[in-house]
């Protein structure tokens, strides 16, 4: 059937189609803006908010730095994928497509965070709430995703000291964190180690 609609075309003179290939952009000088996902959006709540206001105070001074999140990944990204990523799995249309796991959702029903580095102490605080996608048992976050902004979390401190990834992950899971409150997950960097408070 799709043949003979291709067929019809044709005969009507419509272009043949072309094969999938580089696709060319209208406006060459037109600038790709991204967006930062480590803002405040309307789906934060009061006391993320509150949280993220405080944290901004901090760096008024220097000592603390807020990190923009983007869902494409950022440059250090692309150093450790010439580093360490085989070239035969490097895809260059592949990993122009890929995004930040934690960024993929659409705001409110992910991971909601913003990260705070502070330089001098090595130390790494995110403030994260859960989106409605990220629910195990009814009412609370799944533990997949705290350990996932864990991993982020500590794996970000370590990257801001040097390139490095994650080889072993232990939780032990002292509480529940229900989808209404929000985590400030507190990492901190130690050569050869990375603990997690």
């Amino acid at each position: 059937m799709l043949r003979s609609c291709a067929a019809r075309l044709r005969t009507l003179g419509a272009p043949p189609a072309r094969r999938p290939g580089l696709v060319w952009r209208l406006f060459s000088s037109e600038k790709v803006i991204h967006k930062d996902y480590g803002l405040p959006n309307p789906s934060w709540s009061k006391d993320l908010r509150l949280l993220f206001d405080q944290f901004m105070k901090k760096c008024e001074d220097g000592s603390w730095k807020r990190l923009p999140s983007y869902r494409q990944n950022p440059q250090i990204f692309k150093d450790f994928q010439t580093r360490f990523v085989d070239p035969r799995f490097a895809k260059e249309e592949q990993m122009s497509k890929a995004q930040q796991f934690t960024r993929s959702f659409e705001e409110g029903l992910g991971f909601e965070y913003v990260m705070f580095y502070n330089k001098a102490e090595k130390r790494m605080v995110c403030l994260f709430q859960s989106g409605l996608h990220l629910q195990g048992v009814p009412g609370y976050v799944h533990g997949g995703a705290i350990a996932t902004i864990i991993d982020v979390t500590t794996g970000t401190c370590a990257i801001a000291e040097g390139i490095a990834m994650t080889a072993n992950l232990n939780i032990d899971y002292k509480k529940e964190a229900t989808c209404d409150h929000q985590v400030e997950c507190d990492g901190s960097w130690h050569p050869g180690t990375m603990q997690e408070q």
